[in-house]
């Protein structure tokens, strides 16, 4: 018996010391409009991730700027593959991969609400040639995590967007 109030003890004093540390997880982001128009070149990967984001979280994004509360423009929208090391006998051996975008946001007005703010991601992975497919849908795995990590960017960036 005394050994399982010596647990319980354990167990609450940590559940105190998390609770008086200020340990709080990290919860979405309110946005500060209703309506949204997401304007980008054609073939942008993020338009239609932050569209769909932006209705699944109550907010209409409309087909045009007219009505919009909110213009969010995405611009100079890249993917990269650069080399990173070679080896001895002049094979690749690491690749580098890149996504940046430049964000702003308008208002109805039309009044910079969100300065054009340059947001850039890198992920390198070692490349090996015996396992040409692996690697292959490894860097289609990374592309699409670096997918997810821009658009959490660009909704905490949008969070300070004051129409």
């Amino acid at each position: 018996m005394r050994r399982a109030a010596w647990h319980w003890l354990v167990v609450c004093s940590g559940l105190v010391i998390v609770a008086g540390c200020g340990f709080q997880l990290r919860g979405q982001s309110p946005l500060p409009f209703d309506s949204a128009y997401v304007e980008a070149a054609e073939g942008s990967v993020l338009k239609p991730l932050l569209s769909q984001y932006l209705r699944l979280n109550g907010k209409r994004v409309l087909p045009n700027a007219a009505g919009a509360q909110v213009v969010i423009r995405i611009d100079k929208e890249t993917r990269s593959k650069d080399i990173l090391s070679l080896s001895g006998s002049g094979k690749v051996r690491e690749y580098r991969l890149g996504y940046r975008l430049v964000l702003s946001a308008f208002d109805a007005a039309g009044r910079q609400i969100l300065a054009p703010t340059e947001h850039q991601l890198t992920r390198d992975y070692s490349y090996d040639d015996t396992q040409v497919l692996a690697k292959e849908g490894e860097e289609a795995q990374l592309m699409r995590d670096m997918e997810q990590a821009m658009l959490r960017q660009v909704v905490r960036r949008l969070a300070f967007a004051k129409p």
